[in-house]
């Protein structure tokens, strides 16, 4: 036992189980990664939208804008990217940490090996050999293994999911095109303001259509988001804390 944590120590990194826990870990990063740029590039051009004036006649000085209605789709689209944010940094930092992590539990396993020779698993030393070879198998084997596992499940349980709402997502995003130019005619004071007036309508146009399926578009976000959770968190807490009841109870507790 204590040479096989030993050499399980020495080579965590190239462990299967340990790197494909850490691709699992790259692939939820990835996808993250994806959608908050999709959300950003949507926030980015709800917030463009709400910046547009429509100056006022020569008798009514002043401006107004008229899409300021689109605060609130804004304000839910930002609140979800911060949270996909969220999730993408942990889960990068996640496969770095999962390499170490096991390392370190493989060699608090080889330190109880020893221990537990040494004092012939008896008296106080046993005990603390038994809680040392409890964190040591969490971190070494639980860990890593809570997300391998998860990997071979978590796609299965939530592609019909993933699938449906990033296809609404998709297709509505599409409609949001703001780097389309925009054609003008003329020239001067006239070329600015028929300029302007046709940049207010086609933002018009796409905001409305955004507008109108707001809610279909917030569930779907609010649905990946839930997806990203359950991928990263919820099923790894899940497996890890049946892990860990089972490890209590291998240790009599």
């Amino acid at each position: 036992m204590l040479a096989v944590a030993l050499l399980a120590a020495a080579f965590s990194t190239r462990n299967p189980a340990t790197r494909a826990a850490e691709d699992y870990a790259r692939q939820i990063a990835t996808a993250s990664a994806g959608t908050y740029l999709t959300l950003r590039t949507l926030n980015a051009f709800l917030s463009t939208a709400q910046e547009l004036e429509v100056g006022g006649s020569f008798v009514v000085q002043g401006s107004a804008q008229p899409l300021k209605w689109l605060e609130p789709v804004d304000d839910t689209v930002e609140r979800i990217a911060q949270v996909v944010f969220f999730v993408m940094v942990a889960t990068g930092a996640l496969a770095v940490a999962l390499a170490p992590a096991s390392g370190v539990g493989w060699a608090v396993l080889a330190g109880a090996a020893l221990l537990a020779l040494v004092t012939a698993g008896r008296g106080r030393g046993g005990h603390v050999a038994r809680r040392m070879g409890l964190y040591g198998a969490f971190l070494a084997v639980a860990l890593p293994g809570a997300f391998l596992l998860s990997a071979l499940l978590a796609d299965r349980m939530t592609a019909q999911v993933w699938a449906r709402h990033s296809a609404i997502v998709d297709e509505i995003t599409a409609q949001v095109d703001p780097a389309v130019a925009v054609p003008v005619e003329g020239s001067g004071v006239m070329g600015a303001l028929q300029g302007a007036r046709m940049e207010f309508e086609r933002y018009s146009t796409m905001a409305g259509a955004l507008y109108e399926r707001s809610d279909a578009l917030v569930q779907s976000l609010i649905a990946l988001l839930a997806v990203f959770l359950f991928k990263m968190l919820v099923l790894p807490l899940m497996i890890l804390a049946g892990a860990w009841i089972g490890l209590r109870a291998l240790d009599g507790r």
